[in-house]
């Protein structure tokens, strides 16, 4: 028997949070707020803080000092958390505190709703070393948030930048392994075209198949850096990197812990030791941690998109296969190939040659239906999809994903289910089928898994939208091979496609904030209806 099917988060806080009821008709986006009360719609017992305005875009701002700062729907221990800041993002925040009840450095509104405290977690003195040392967060303007790697050869988590003789203690054959990588250095350090160098709308939506550099990235880009290569400050003097994670290390410890081979990390900077401490780079993780760049590989993730379908009805195909053709009405080869990937609209008219099924596209030519993975409309709507209802529709045999408004398809692309099929989610790594609603959502979080008999561990995997237990939607950074069951029971998403679902969906989750909690306060989350 296999292992109870999961994708489940290594969860960085503990989150107090059930899943909302499974119908219902969705709350609509907030927009256009002037007070904390229009923006959260406390209970009568709360309105007393509708008095506080909401603080403006150009306000001082309020920074996290964890991975995990709360945020929380009143001003006093003991309300609910309604999503949460991450070290290196900043949110605008009110001129003074708005209460101070076991909160010694003052409760402060946040932009656009929403309290923190300052103090252990978070504070308003932007020169704070923890809030210079880590002075950005994740680009929410691109797929990828951060730079990302994988782990080609086990690495040790450095806390300080590691001397010669720290680094041949902690690495086995490292003479011999950088010697390997001055040799091989191009093409361990190569990088193609990805995700983020697909031409995108304002809307998120991309316009083009395919990907091109724009400028090839630098070796410090590549790694999370801006190209400088220095040490940053918080490390000089051979400092211990600030313990904003999870990890257990004594004042005198050099490493904490290592990173196995095949694990995928999220980067933030990289820079160039001393030639004393053989001149190598080293990538700085979210969590502040050090990896030797010479043991990573960086990934660039899948160029692949769906499309807006900009009043286009179902039934339609994505080509799937490589070697994909297109048929007359006799079924001879006709005119060119259908693009790897492109869109094919399709009439809903099927015929049967030799025992092969094909459909038929607007165009008036034919395709093989194990050529496409096709979207079709369902027989009969949901109760739920009525007026302008966001929902999202998803099939595990045609690996296909629809965004509907009511009864109108806005938005089609391929997915990655669970490699298991239809089988039972309990038993086996497959999608449970069902009506959910996401009851949180990550900018990036942190996963685990199982593969055949080998660990691996993916750090800050973006676009995270959780609608059950452990069970998301998610980007999919190491693989590209969508339209083919292959999860463990989570739903893959090439990056494009997650972050453009991640802002379509509900809750939001506002600008400087790492996650949102569905709820009374931040309103329900987006309905999902997965279905053979």
């Amino acid at each position: 028997m296999l292992p109870r099917a999961f994708c489940f988060a290594s969860i960085l806080m503990t989150f107090a949070c059930q899943r909302e009821a499974v119908l219902g008709e969705q709350a609509p986006l907030r927009g256009g707020l002037t007070s904390l009360a229009a923006a959260t719609a406390l209970s009568v017992a709360e309105q007393h803080w509708g008095h506080i305005p909401v603080p403006p875009e150009d306000a001082d701002k309020l920074a996290p000092l964890t991975l995990a700062t709360q945020i929380w729907d009143a001003p006093e221990a003991g309300s609910k958390p309604i999503g949460y800041l991450r070290l290196g993002e900043k949110v605008p925040r009110s001129d003074a505190p708005v209460g101070n009840k076991n909160c010694k450095g003052g409760w402060y509104a946040l932009r656009p709703l929403g309290f923190a405290c300052n103090g252990e977690g978070a504070t308003i003195d932007l020169e704070q070393p923890l809030v210079r040392a880590f002075p950005h967060g994740p680009d929410r303007s691109r797929p990828l948030p951060y730079k990302y790697a994988f782990v080609r050869a086990i690495s040790p988590n450095y806390l300080v930048v590691p001397s010669k003789e720290d680094q041949l203690r902690y690495e086995m054959s490292l003479e011999r392994h950088l010697r390997s990588y001055a040799k091989f250095k191009q093409e361990w350090d190569r990088v193609t075209p990805g995700a983020n160098e697909v031409p995108l709308a304002p809307n998120g939506a991309a316009k083009e198949l395919g990907a091109i550099f724009t400028r090839e990235p630098t070796l410090s880009e590549r790694y999370g850096g801006d190209g400088s290569d220095r040490v940053p400050f918080w490390l000089e003097g051979k400092r211990q990197i600030p313990n904003v994670s999870t990890f257990r290390a004594p004042p005198y410890a050099v490493i904490a812990g290592r990173v196995k081979r095949h694990a995928g990390v999220a980067l933030i900077d990289s820079f160039v030791s001393s030639k004393d401490d053989f001149e190598r780079r080293f990538a700085v993780a979210v969590d502040g941690r050090l990896l030797p760049a010479d043991k990573l590989k960086p990934e660039t993730a899948s160029a692949f998109h769906g499309f807006e379908l900009e009043g286009q009805t179902l039934p339609a195909g994505i080509v799937y296969k490589k070697d994909a053709r297109a048929y007359d009405d006799e079924f001879n080869v006709s005119g060119e190939a259908p693009l790897h990937r492109s869109l094919v609209p399709l009439t809903g008219d099927v015929r049967f040659r030799a025992g092969v099924r094909y459909v038929r596209g607007r165009d008036s030519r034919w395709y093989k239906s194990d050529d496409l993975r096709i979207a079709a409309a369902p027989s009969s709507l949901p109760w739920f999809a009525r007026k302008q209802v966001r929902w999202i529709d998803i099939s595990i045999l045609s690996q296909t994903l629809v965004l509907y408004e009511g009864g109108t398809p806005r938005y089609v692309t391929m997915v990655s289910t669970g490699r298991d099929g239809l089988g039972d989610p309990k038993e086996t790594y497959s999608t449970p089928t069902g009506t959910y609603r996401i009851y949180q959502k990550h900018v990036t979080h942190t996963m685990d898994s199982n593969v055949a008999d080998n660990e691996f561990e993916l750090r800050d995997v973006p676009w995270v939208m959780y609608f059950q237990g452990g069970y998301a939607l998610h980007a999919a950074y190491w693989h590209d091979d969508f339209g083919k069951p292959r999860s463990h029971g989570c739903i893959n998403l090439a990056p494009i496609d997650a972050r453009y679902i991640f802002n379509w969906t509900s809750p939001d989750v506002p600008d400087g904030w790492h996650g949102a909690y569905a709820g009374d306060t931040m309103g329900q989350g987006t309905l999902i209806n997965i279905h053979p």
